[in-house]
């Protein structure tokens, strides 16, 4: 990669000075490629599976959104290298990166392209989206010469003892750039210099804190487009929201989202709070399982970058909990303390009101006409949805106060918030976390849509209230008074040793519906899950006293590839990608839950 005729590729030493880099509060730069980076290999593999993906149909800018001080700029540059060691990707040609390049447009120390304002781009060329557009285009162009050539960049000016004069991007644009095919020809010739006449290489163009580029939809657009329609190059753009280009399935240049790595706790903890000597019984595997999710709240919360610095509030709390496990009388004491210590991190914020926040915790579709008319704050990408960080789908409430679906959404965030604190008669246990949390999200989904999807069965149901319930004999049967007393439009959660079903509820015809949630990873036990819901299906169907029309099984499990049909007779198995759906923006849990 090294070239003379590059000057920022001409040694190690100065391509590394344009890698990102975090001001501190003490005024130190913190440079991102030399710290350690908390990921699964499962989710490392999949992030690079998605950056190197060849989208031949069309070119798209591929987009990160996510929280401020989420890792969003560190994971891209794992997520390149990860890809370049990647040849195919389940059979698909590789992008078959070979460069990466930087450019942030605020922060970074201070080491940042310059920004356009509103005044100056009114100015040039008035009101005009195309020529706004265009000099979007050609302002890239600059930018780009600029950092990969030495020839304004900030820091690398004073680096190499270039004495260049400030951009001046209004100023000294040329009539002939006004044609975006003329300034996305000039920049080809540019790229094919920088990339040493590779042809056969992609360039991962990293457009990091894209909307400060200028206030203007339009120009940032045009900026983007430029490189991203250009063969051999691939842009990826990181910032709190998404980019001003089209959805997919767009004739134009579009956007694609690309889901953040969240910090793999379970490797922290590892590090920092090692379990040596804790007995390995099913009540300290549970809370072992609760302190992943509490902690990966408070990590968030106090900033990921505090991993890698003593005395910093990350590293403190850390130490703490070490000293708490190490003093308490018992290790389930001492591990309920912990979660106590997590939780205050970030429960204790006063809720707040956000804009749509059900619809967000369901997911907005990725493709939805909204997503182009507002913008919605502290947004979160998935795959294929727009939602909120966890911590404040956990915390808010929706704008809309007093509509029904905020109350359920309240009622549902309630009984969460429950299941992850350390009431003596409270069952603190993974699986819990993960019943709950579908409880929430299945709750808010039939209110907004009146259905439920599990696959094939599409169930008319809206929920209007969440209740415990128990509807099981001893004898492990249904016990018929109870199912003839249930309401409809009321999802139930049961509690404690219930034989099958986590949630219940009847819909508008009188037909039962089971649910069960799985969090487990081995077949074997989803296949017992799943036989178990088969027998109670097969034995209940045989009576005649239930007075409901039919008796449905669903099992959810989120992380399970797949069943074979032949493992399942009567029951519903949904696995993986469909049954994370259903979560919407709660599946962002599945990171930091083990897998039980």
């Amino acid at each position: 990669m090294q070239a003379d005729e590059v000057p920022l590729l001409k040694d190690y030493g100065t391509y590394s000075t344009s890698l990102p880099v975090r001001e501190l509060r003490n005024g130190e730069a913190l440079a991102l490629h030399q710290l350690l980076f908390y990921v699964t290999t499962s989710d490392l593999d999949a992030f690079a599976k998605r950056m190197g993906a060849d989208v031949e149909l069309r070119k798209s800018v591929d987009y990160i959104a996510a929280a401020s001080h989420s890792g969003k700029s560190a994971s891209v540059l794992v997520g390149f290298l990860r890809a370049m060691e990647q040849n195919t990707v389940d059979g698909q040609r590789s992008m078959n990166f070979s460069h990466y390049l930087y450019m942030p447009f605020a922060n970074n120390g201070g080491n940042n392209h310059d920004s356009v304002d509103e005044d100056q781009l009114e100015r040039a060329c008035g009101k005009s989206t195309k020529l706004r557009e265009t000099l979007g285009a050609s302002y890239m162009r600059d930018c780009f010469k600029a950092q990969a050539f030495g020839q304004r960049f900030r820091f690398l000016r004073r680096l190499l003892h270039l004495h260049c004069e400030p951009t001046r991007y209004l100023q000294d644009w040329k009539p002939a750039l006004r044609n975006f095919n003329t300034t996305k020809k000039l920049l080809q010739k540019d790229i094919f210099t920088f990339m040493q006449r590779n042809p056969s290489g992609t360039l991962l163009v990293h457009v990091d804190e894209h909307r400060c580029m200028c206030p203007d939809a339009h120009f940032r657009k045009g900026a983007m487009r430029v490189l991203a329609e250009l063969p051999g190059v691939q842009v990826l753009a990181t910032y709190t929201d998404i980019p001003p280009l089209p959805q997919q399935k767009s004739s134009e240049t579009c956007r694609r989202p690309i889901a953040c790595l969240l910090p793999d706790v379970g490797t922290i903890m590892k590090g920092r709070l090692p379990m040596q000597g804790i007995v390995e019984n099913e009540a300290i595997q549970l809370r072992v399982a609760t302190l992943r999710v509490t902690l990966g709240l408070a990590l968030q919360k106090l900033l990921l970058a505090g991993l890698h610095f003593e005395s910093s509030k990350i590293d403190q709390l850390l130490k703490d909990l070490k000293e708490t496990l190490r003093n308490a009388d018992n290790d389930v004491q001492g591990l309920e303390q912990c979660i106590q210590d997590c939780n205050k991190k970030w429960m204790d914020d006063s809720a707040e009101e956000q804009t749509s926040l059900v619809d967000l915790l369901c997911g907005i579709r990725e493709n939805d006409r909204r997503v182009q008319e507002k913008r919605f704050p502290q947004v979160v990408a998935l795959e294929d949805i727009l939602t909120a960080p966890l911590e404040v789908l956990l915390r808010d409430g929706d704008d809309d106060s007093l509509s029904p679906a905020n109350m359920l959404h309240v009622s549902c965030q309630k009984l969460f918030r429950q299941a992850l604190t350390t009431s003596p008669r409270a069952a603190v246990t993974a699986g819990k976390i993960l019943e709950y949390a579908y409880l929430w999200a299945l709750a808010c989904r039939s209110y907004k849509f009146s259905r439920l999807d599990f696959d094939e069965l599409l169930v008319p149901f809206q929920c209007k209230d969440v209740q415990l319930g128990y509807i099981f004999q001893e004898n492990k049967s249904l016990d018929s008074a109870k199912v003839a007393e249930m309401q409809t439009a009321t999802l139930y959660y049961a509690q404690g040793n219930h034989p099958c079903a986590d949630m219940f509820f009847k819909d508008d015809a009188g037909a039962l519906y089971l649910v069960d949630v799985g969090g487990t990873s081995e077949m074997s036990k989803a296949q017992k899950k799943i036989q178990k819901m088969d027998e109670v299906l097969m034995n209940e169907s045989l009576r005649d006293d239930l007075q409901v029309a039919v008796v449905k099984g669903v099992v959810l499990l989120p992380n399970i590839e797949s069943i074979k049909a032949s493992v399942t007779i009567s029951a519903i198995a949904i696995t993986r990608a469909r049954a994370r759906k259903l979560l919407g923006g709660l599946a962002q849990l599945l990171a930091w839950l083990p897998t039980v």
